[in-house]
């Protein structure tokens, strides 16, 4: 999904961009936020003429479709005035388009471009003088959600979430840097995660190590078969496979066992 806000100077693109990109990280998103201004920074672009406002909204276009094209959310707030440019992009990808505007005088008048051009079809009209920030957002997730990342995280499955230093990598050397996975599997590894496997289980890798280290060693190995997913965050799990798991039910008595816990007994 692409959140493309338009509108003149002052008029609170930027801040409502800024809600949105809050508003999706509480919903499990990362979104990439695309600053006019920034962007101008960024290449060095200080020409306010036609052409160079053509070839910062080009700019622009062209990051948020690579974004995109990666399965990325994106939120852009530029100026933009010219409706063709925008017209081009919403008919080549998915793009939220929103008009942000207000009568308000908020002292950037100054900078207003005489030649700007609304939005005529399919866009969102945000009016910043009557709307709050959360409204505003409020009512582009209402007409134009993202799918709720709960779908995309919880597996109802019976889900492992499986170490592998120590758990499916024998690791009998301790860490030798992160690139380093050097012993074979640990005994029974293979055999036992692939009965799990027959009887219904996901089985996800979640660990620190660089994830294509672990999935050149799975390769290496011939276990690559056996995983749906090889991660460096956490994801949702029913149990989680560690060999420095702790397991945890309350805080009472959580440092009496750490004390004589043989991790720090060593």
């Amino acid at each position: 999904m692409i959140y493309w806000f338009t509108g003149q100077p002052g008029h609170g693109k930027t801040t409502l961009a800024k809600g949105l990109i809050a508003q999706l990280r509480r919903l499990g998103y990362s979104p990439h936020h695309i600053d006019g201004d920034e962007l101008r920074d960024i290449t060095g672009n200080k020409d306010y003429s036609k052409s160079g406002r053509v070839l910062n909204v080009r700019n622009a276009q062209n990051i948020a479709r690579y974004l995109h094209h990666k399965g990325e959310v994106v939120i852009v707030s530029l100026i933009a005035p010219y409706r063709e440019m925008r017209e081009e992009l919403k008919s080549a990808v998915d793009v939220t388009e929103i008009y942000v505007h207000t009568d308000e005088v908020r002292g950037r008048e100054e900078n207003h471009i005489s030649n700007y051009e609304k939005p005529q079809l399919n866009f969102i009209d945000i009016d910043t003088g009557a709307t709050t920030v959360e409204e505003g957002v409020s009512t582009i997730l209402d007409i134009s959600p993202v799918p709720s990342k709960e779908l995309k995280t919880l597996d109802k499955r019976k889900t492992l979430a499986i170490d592998f230093d120590g758990v499916i990598h024998k690791y009998s050397n301790g860490f030798q840097g992160l690139d380093n996975a050097y012993d074979p599997p640990m005994d029974g590894a293979r055999e036992v995660l692939q009965r799990l496997k027959e009887k219904g289980y996901a089985l996800k890798i979640m660990s620190s190590r660089p994830s294509l280290v672990i999935e050149e060693w799975l390769e290496k190995y011939e276990m690559t078969d056996l995983f749906d997913k090889v991660s460096n965050s956490k994801f949702a799990a029913t149990l989680y496979l560690d060999d420095r798991g702790f397991h945890f039910t309350n805080w009472e008595n959580v440092e009496e066992r750490l004390a004589t816990h043989p991790k720090f007994a060593q």
